[in-house]
């Protein structure tokens, strides 16, 4: 028999009952209306609250709607930091305690992982400090409206530009940085992008503070490069911008940054220290956006891996932040990676830091993946796109001989779970999770994943001492 759906007018009001938080729209809200309950989406709502909700968007598959009345607010319920919350949607669930967010990305992640969580020991929430300020890293879409350029980010599922004069959750450096950066690009009178109809040249701009917080690399992403030259170099006289690039994208749609990156003016890399090791880093490579929580990252590797390796593999390398800065307790690193720009980034800080026992292979990861066993590696580190690892790396890690130490760090829990019960399956055991808290006020985390042979926990459980059976009283 097919399921009634209860029909929802647009404008009608419906006490709800808050589900959960949600990836998207901030939490599903179940609506009480005479025809049965039905399921809305509710930016703002937060478990615990009693509210009315006031019916918007009416899909064929699913309901939008807002908050019309809060009769009892949740314990879980915080003032949101950002005026413009609800219409940006960066940060959905800044009204929600970081305590709260957290339970429930850890939540969400142990009903993915099922059975396999269960014997896994999950560590303490990681880094502790603030909230907000937290981003270095900024990538802001650029509109001219009524003549003046803004900066913002695009509403959740659309292209329409919220304008943001000051984003709570970047690092206050980088909201000064780009305050400027506004008004020079503002009075420069370059066009901006808005469609394949509208093409302007001016598309976004992304920032990037080093961990000293002292100077960052500027990059314009624009459709073409014509005129750039003399607004680089006023650019370039902003204090905290050490070189200024140029990203041509001239795709419609899809990604926001191209594949050609071109040196404008002033530095040609950037310089970051993580975990004790300096790092030389290109305009657009990639580098977690808070650098304390890639700090946290590091640490709970070196937790997580033997103190001393004979060789460890770093598949999906990038610019090789986690081999090169793990390579003095191993004796021989091989750092896997295969988007060109990293892979001359790594091979310029291996000579750097004249790392005489690391390898950079430029090469895919599922290409290299075959080549596993015969390198008869003691550890290998994972850190794969939101995607996940590709079915070749699976397949060869499930091999006996591929290693016998696995860490797997992840920003996308939904693919981390799927690859863990593939790994599982082949006889690998779940053994330590470390949440890193990368993202505050998103439904996005960082995790890190040890796993083991199962054979090889299997025989650290029945080497571990036991205490002595008690004796029966003689008689």
């Amino acid at each position: 028999m097919k399921h009634h759906r209860p029909r929802l007018i647009t404008g009608e009001v419906w006490p709800g009952r808050v589900l959960r938080l949600a990836e998207a729209d901030g939490a599903l809200v179940e609506c009480e209306t005479p025809d049965g309950a039905v399921t809305v989406r509710v930016p703002g709502a937060v478990p615990g609250d009693a509210l009315f909700v006031r019916i918007g968007h009416v899909g064929q598959h699913m309901a939008w709607g807002k908050i019309e009345r809060l009769d009892e607010a949740s314990p879980d319920r915080v003032e949101p930091p950002c005026p413009v919350v609800l219409r940006c949607g960066g940060c959905p669930w800044q009204m929600v305690t970081l305590a709260a967010q957290q339970r429930t990305k850890q939540a969400e992640l142990q009903e993915r992982l099922g059975a396999l969580a269960a014997d896994a020991l999950w560590q303490p929430w990681q880094p502790h400090a603030r909230a907000t300020g937290y981003r270095t890293r900024a990538l802001m879409m650029t509109r001219r409206v009524h003549g003046r350029l803004l900066l913002g980010f695009f509403a959740a599922g659309t292209d329409d530009l919220v304008a943001v004069d000051q984003c709570v959750v970047q690092h206050p450096k980088v909201e000064r940085v780009l305050h400027e950066v506004r008004e020079i690009l503002d009075h420069s009178g370059i066009t901006t992008w808005r469609d394949a109809q509208r093409p302007g040249q001016l598309r976004a701009v992304l920032y990037r503070l080093d961990s000293r917080q002292n100077d960052g690399l500027l990059t314009l992403v624009v459709s073409h490069e014509a005129g750039l030259a003399p607004i680089a170099e006023q650019l370039l006289a902003v204090p905290g911008i050490a070189g200024v690039f140029a990203n041509l994208q001239q795709a419609a749609g899809g990604a926001v940054l191209g594949a050609e990156t071109r040196h404008l003016v002033g530095a040609t890399v950037q310089t970051v220290q993580l975990g004790g090791t300096t790092f030389e880093l290109g305009a657009t490579a990639f580098l977690q956006t808070r650098h304390d929580a890639a700090e946290a990252i590091l640490q709970t590797l070196q937790g997580f891996l033997p103190e001393h390796v004979g060789h460890l593999v770093d598949l999906y390398a990038g610019i090789g932040v986690f081999g090169l800065a793990l390579r003095a307790r191993a004796a021989q690193v091989t750092l896997v990676e295969r988007d060109g720009a990293a892979v001359a980034d790594a091979r310029r800080n291996v000579a750097r830091l004249a790392a005489d026992n690391v390898t950079v292979v430029g090469e895919a990861a599922e290409a290299f993946a075959g080549k596993l066993a015969a390198l008869q590696a003691d550890a290998i580190v994972l850190d794969p796109p939101r995607a996940g690892c590709a079915p070749a790396v699976l397949e060869a890690l499930a091999a006996p001989g591929a290693t016998t130490h696995l860490v797997y760090v992840s920003c996308n829990g939904t693919s981390l779970a799927r690859d863990i019960a593939l790994l599982a399956a082949a006889g690998w055991q779940l053994t330590h999770v470390a949440p890193i808290d990368m993202f505050p006020h998103t439904p996005h985390a960082e995790w890190v994943a040890r796993l083991e042979r199962a054979a090889t926990v299997a025989t650290v459980a029945a080497r571990k001492p036991r205490a002595p059976a008690k004796r029966k009283p003689a008689a």
